[in-house]
């Protein structure tokens, strides 16, 4: 799981017009295999890129996501340049909030993983925050923010997080909203 809630960030309420996150289309214009958080839930699942979709509800964490289908790709389907083969896509209510997927490499010092850091740094116009083997593209208001105005702009703060498996041999990558992404990482931590 990745956290962004730091003290800096809840200091002094920052004007509601500065909380404004980029909308998804200006945060990763292609969307992930085509794909664009916020989407239509039945449009995105009609995408070419995902094959044998495979859906299922999702009870335990209603609060956070209604239901998961896993996918296929195609043989010539890539992300940020690596070839993939399957992820998966959530949606609450009737959109998409969170795309998943994972890039095999060899070992972490794969070239495969830094070309993949270099192209996801010159597709999205956000800083991003390294903790360990996560890396989190996000753009965040410069001004302070309450707890309450956190809570509100991760609700539709598009981020991209990329993970390096613990074995080393895949680099998870998630789209999504901040909230969702946090909530799986929550989910796939316990």
């Amino acid at each position: 799981m990745f956290a962004i809630v730091g003290t800096s960030l809840l200091n002094a309420p920052a004007p509601a017009g500065d909380l404004e996150p980029p909308t998804p289309a200006a945060f990763l214009p292609d969307g992930l295999l085509g794909v664009q958080i916020g989407g239509s839930w039945e449009e995105s699942k009609r995408s070419p890129s995902l094959q044998e979709l495979a859906c299922q509800p999702i009870e335990d964490h209603a609060d956070d996501f209604d239901e998961v289908c896993f996918f296929k790709t195609s043989a010539a389907s890539r992300v940020a340049g690596a070839e993939i083969h399957d992820g998966f896509i959530v949606r609450k209510a009737d959109r998409v909030v969170l795309i998943g997927t994972g890039i095999s490499i060899k070992n972490a010092d794969d070239p495969i993983a830094e070309s993949v850091m270099q192209s996801f740094r010159s597709q999205i116009h956000s800083a991003f925050q390294q903790n360990g083997d996560d890396v989190l593209f996000v753009k965040l208001p410069r001004q302070h923010m309450s707890a309450e105005q956190l809570e509100a702009y991760s609700r539709t703060a598009p981020v991209l997080l990329v993970q390096l498996e613990p074995k080393g041999r895949e680099l998870a990558v998630f789209y999504g909203y901040l909230a969702p992404v946090n909530a799986f990482g929550a989910l796939t931590a316990n």
